[in-house]
C-alpha cells in the first residue's frame, strides 16, 4: 500500500508559524515528514515551532509519519561520514539529542543524509564505513523509540548518489532497521535510469520524496511540470510489495527566491498533486492526445 505525506515546514518555510499552524488545519494532509532542522538554533522561532508542532500533533492534525533530519546549518556539523573521528562522534550526538530532546515528535521513520557536498568521490569507499559506524550507533535510539533509519538518494558528489553506494550502506544493517528513502528529484541526468533503479532497490526502499525538475538538476518542481515520466514512475512503485510513504517535497518551487506565500496555497498546490499521482495513468494520455484551440 502506499501512503502520501507532505513535508513540513519547508513548503512553507523554515519554521511552523501561527499562519502555518492555521492552514493545516483546513488541510486535507494529516501525514507530515517534520523536517527537524527548525530546530537547530534554540531561538523563539523554534521554540514557538516546537510548541505549535506538539499542539498539532495532540489535536490531530498532524501524523508525523517520517522526520527529515538536519544536514546543514547552524554552523554545526550535520554530515555522519567525516573523516574526521572525533567530528564524526559530535554528529553522531548530536543526532541523538535532538531526536531525544524532540521525543515526541518522532516518527516510524527518520531520513538521513549520508553526507554533505562537494564530497571527493576518492574519499567515497571510507566514507560509507564512517556514516555506517554513526548510523550503528544511532541503532539503540531507533530501537527504543521504534523508527527505521531511511538512508536518502543524494545527488552529484553525494555520498549515496548511486544504487551501489546505497547497497553497501544499507546492506550492513537489518531492513527492519536500515532503508532508503529515494528522492527522485536527485537522479540528475540519469532519470530514464530511474524505473529500474526502483526495481533494484525495492527490498530496502522505505520512502520516497517526491517532486518534479528539469532533467539537469533538483529543482523540486510540482509532479507534472517537469520532466519524469509519472505513470511510469507509480507503477514501478506499485509494484514495491511493501508498504511505501510517498512524501511530496516540492520546496523549491512554491518558496522561489524564498518569498513568503500564502499557506494555504502550497497546501492546495500539494493536495492537487497527490490527485495528479493517483491519476496520472488516465490524465497524462489525455494532455498528450490534446489540440490547443486555434492552433
Amino acid at each position: 500500500m502506499i501512503t502520501y505525506a507532505l513535508t513540513a515546514p519547508s513548503p512553507f518555510g523554515k519554521y511552523v508559524s501561527e499562519s502555518v499552524a492555521a492552514a493545516m488545519r483546513k488541510s486535507k494532509f494529516r501525514n507530515f515528514e517534520l523536517t527537524f532542522s527548525q530546530y537547530i538554533k534554540d531561538d523563539e522561532q523554534s521554540r514557538t515551532a516546537a510548541r505549535l508542532t506538539r499542539q498539532l500533533i495532540d489535536e490531530g492534525i498532524i501524523r508525523p509519519v517520517s522526520v527529515h533530519l538536519p544536514f546543514t546549518g547552524g554552523g554545526l556539523s550535520w554530515d555522519p561520514s567525516t573523516l574526521d573521528e572525533g567530528l564524526r562522534k559530535e554528529t553522531s550526538a548530536r543526532f541523538i539529542k535532538m531526536i531525544r530532546d524532540y521525543a515526541d515528535q518522532m516518527a516510524p521513520m527518520a531520513t538521513i543524509h549520508a553526507s554533505g557536498e562537494g564530497i571527493p568521490l576518492s574519499e567515497h569507499p571510507q566514507r560509507i564505513g564512517q556514516v555506517c559506524k554513526t548510523i550503528e550507533e544511532m541503532l539503540p535510539i531507533a530501537g527504543e523509540l521504534g523508527f527505521v533509519i531511511n538512508v536518502e538518494f543524494l545527488p552529484r558528489t553525494c555520498l549515496g548518489n548511486c544504487v551501489e553506494e546505497l547497497r553497501q550502506i544499507v546492506s550492513n544493517f537489518d531492513p527492519d532497521q536500515v532503508g532508503i528513502c529515494l528522492d527522485v528529484n536527485h537522479i540528475m541526468n540519469r532519470y530514464r535510469d530511474l524505473p529500474a533503479m526502483i526495481d533494484t532497490l525495492a527490498p530496502r526502499i522505505r520512502s520516497f520524496h517526491l517532486s518534479d525538475y528539469d532533467g539537469v538538476d533538483e529543482t523540486h518542481w510540482l509532479p507534472g511540470q517537469g520532466i519524469h515520466d509519472w505513470p511510469e514512475l507509480m507503477r514501478h512503485i506499485r509494484a514495491i510489495d511493501h508498504d511505501v510513504l510517498l512524501i511530496l517535497e516540492t520546496t523549491c518551487q512554491l518558496t522561489h527566491n524564498r518569498r513568503e506565500i500564502d499557506s494555504i496555497f502550497a497546501l492546495r498546490q500539494n493536495e492537487r498533486a497527490c490527485w495528479f499521482l493517483e491519476n496520472c495513468d488516465k490524465l497524462m494520455p489525455e494532455i498528450e492526445k490534446f489540440q490547443i484551440p486555434g492552433n
